[in-house]
């Protein structure tokens, strides 16, 4: 059947189709065309009574129930199917239909009224490439990344085919990476990768949030070093890092500091005596070391963290500091570990990193000694010296049998 030159004119009154939706309801495909013959309404106008919204339409309930033949008459006859309250696309989908939803198409159906996502959720292949076909961008509203889950295996060959004719699938997967990175599913991580998915693009965790400025947004890989996943971390790795963001990435792991991190960033290129904002890159590993995140028995992050360190000080790093900022540096090496203090010397000493003279100004004072000596005291607690502002009440102590006029019998505001 070809598509009508024009819709035909919908009803403002409900009442009248309500016969003709029961006859759809019912299958009754010869009635429901001796009700066109008579040229009696077919549809009615979007309803905006919230309770009258709920009630079917003609055309939405031989969808539903998959009665081609009646929903072929009705589009045939002039029935809009952008023309209902509720979109006409969505129980077809729900349903799998594929040949009800080429029909809809074929009828002039909007393939933007549904959310691309819900069609990829159905995990039918021949749903997904009608509505393609129709016009959709799978990476409109990030639709491809919010249909990727645990169990969405079915959506890789999809993307296989798509991802060079549309360039921001490529993103959709990134962002699919990171969310599967930051839920620690190892499985959904080597599957984005698989598919080509980039560890150092900074795109969002979740693909329902926002990405307006993408300069405040990770990189799966830095999710993975913050949240201690070292086995995805290393599946990450296996991709090489590009060489316009080792830099970058340099500076912003060096909290919880992995050495093979470094060491691959190193080996792309990245600078070890490189500067960010004034600060040369050691001064944010020794002051990373020194943070209070080191302390408490966290001896796995020590280890990597001085390994780090180390690999950064046998790469060439060089530290040109004046007597000013060997005092400030001294400062954030008191708040660390007298072990970790030690192991840092070492590594500068058998690295020239510091020369001989600014290794003895930054030792030269007494707290120094003690700490390299091992006599460190308590580290005070950040709330040692907080005094609340409210007195607390203490009431004086009370008898054993309460009087009339002890204590508790007093008005509250004199007690």
């Amino acid at each position: 059947m070809a598509r009508p030159a024009k819709y035909c004119t919908p009803t403002k009154d409900y009442e009248s189709i309500e016969e003709l939706v029961i006859l759809c309801a019912q299958g009754k495909l010869y009635e429901v065309e001796q009700w066109i013959a008579e040229a009696k309404p077919i549809q009615c106008e979007p309803l905006t009574d919230r309770k009258m919204q709920k009630k079917p339409t003609p055309l939405s309930i031989v969808v539903r129930k998959g009665f081609y033949s009646l929903a072929e008459l009705l589009l045939f006859n002039g029935y809009n199917p952008n023309g209902d309250y509720y979109e006409s696309l969505k129980p077809a989908v729900e349903t799998k239909n594929q040949s009800m939803v080429e029909l809809l198409f074929r009828f002039g159906a909007d393939p933007k009224a549904v959310d691309f996502s819900e069609v990829l959720g159905t995990f039918n292949r021949g749903l997904m490439d009608c509505f393609i076909a129709a016009g959709v961008d799978p990476c409109a509203d990030n639709a491809v990344a919010k249909a990727f889950g645990p169990k969405a295996r079915p959506l890789l060959g999809f993307v296989k085919t798509y991802k060079e004719r549309f360039p921001g699938m490529q993103r959709q997967i990134d962002i699919a990476l990171h969310s599967f990175v930051d839920q620690e599913d190892e499985k959904g991580v080597c599957l984005m990768l698989w598919l080509g998915a980039n560890p150092y693009a900074n795109v969002p965790k979740c693909a329902w949030d926002q990405d307006d400025d993408v300069e405040f947004l990770w990189c799966p890989l830095q999710t993975a070093l913050i949240g201690d996943r070292e086995a995805i971390l290393l599946h990450l790795l296996k991709v090489p890092p590009p060489s316009d963001r080792v830099q970058k990435l340099l500076h912003s792991t060096s909290f919880r500091a992995h050495p093979e991190v470094v060491r691959r960033l190193l080996r792309a290129g990245a600078d070890p005596n490189d500067h960010c904002e004034g600060r040369h890159l050691l001064d944010a590993y020794v002051r990373d070391l020194s943070h209070s995140f080191y302390r408490s028995g966290r001896t796995e992050h020590v280890k990597h963290g001085l390994e780090a360190l180390r690999l950064l000080a046998q790469a060439g790093a060089k530290w040109d500091i004046d007597n000013k900022g060997i005092a400030e540096i001294r400062r954030s090496i008191l708040d660390a570990e007298s072990s970790t203090v030690n192991v840092m010397m070492e590594i500068f000493r058998i690295n020239n990193v510091l020369n001989n003279e600014q290794l003895e100004e930054l030792t030269r004072t007494p707290a120094m000694k003690r700490l390299m000596a091992g006599n460190t005291y308590p580290k005070p607690s950040p709330l040692a010296h907080y005094k609340s502002r409210i007195s607390l009440m203490v009431p004086p102590p009370m008898d054993s049998s309460p009087t009339r006029n002890s204590y508790w019998k007093q008005p509250w505001y004199k007690r």
